[in-house]
């Protein structure tokens, strides 16, 4: 990906305590938003609009990595857009669901765009109208050791 996501302090720090993907965003959220992504997961959401929210699964990621990733598990879909607009980015959180700025909240940040292999979370299509259903078909994240 030529993006790189954004980890808060809350979730570097509890990967560093030894939890892990398979377990931190089950039954978590992935909200994802118009506007200007904020400059880090730790910041506030900002300006843009929610356009839609996803409860992922319980596990939400597979049981193990390769090569420094991790797929997504299970479906991860919103039967019904919260609003219209075009996707920008997104924030993944955990069970907590903690808004606004935190230094604590476990979270990251991504950038949306189009199926072309640019963007942290691809869809075919980023203009949401408000109540279709939005679902995720692939997603992965990477953590390399030398960004």
């Amino acid at each position: 990906m030529a993006n790189s996501p954004s980890y808060s302090t809350g979730f570097r720090n509890a990967l560093l305590d030894g939890s892990d993907m398979t377990t931190l965003f089950s039954v978590g959220f992935l909200d994802i938003y118009s506007g200007t992504q904020p400059a880090d997961a730790d910041a506030t959401e900002g300006a843009g609009t929610k356009l839609a929210g996803i409860t992922l699964p319980t596990p939400a990621f597979a049981a193990s990595a390769a090569a420094g990733a991790i797929a997504k598990a299970g479906t991860w879909q919103d039967a019904s857009a919260d609003a219209t607009g075009v996707a920008a980015w997104y924030r993944m959180y955990d069970s907590a669901h903690t808004l606004g700025a935190s230094t604590t909240a476990i979270r990251i940040d991504g950038s949306v765009g189009l199926d072309t292999g640019a963007f942290d979370l691809e869809f075919d299509n980023v203009s949401f109208t408000a109540t279709d259903p939005i679902t995720v078909d692939t997603y992965s994240l990477t953590i390399l050791l030398n960004p």
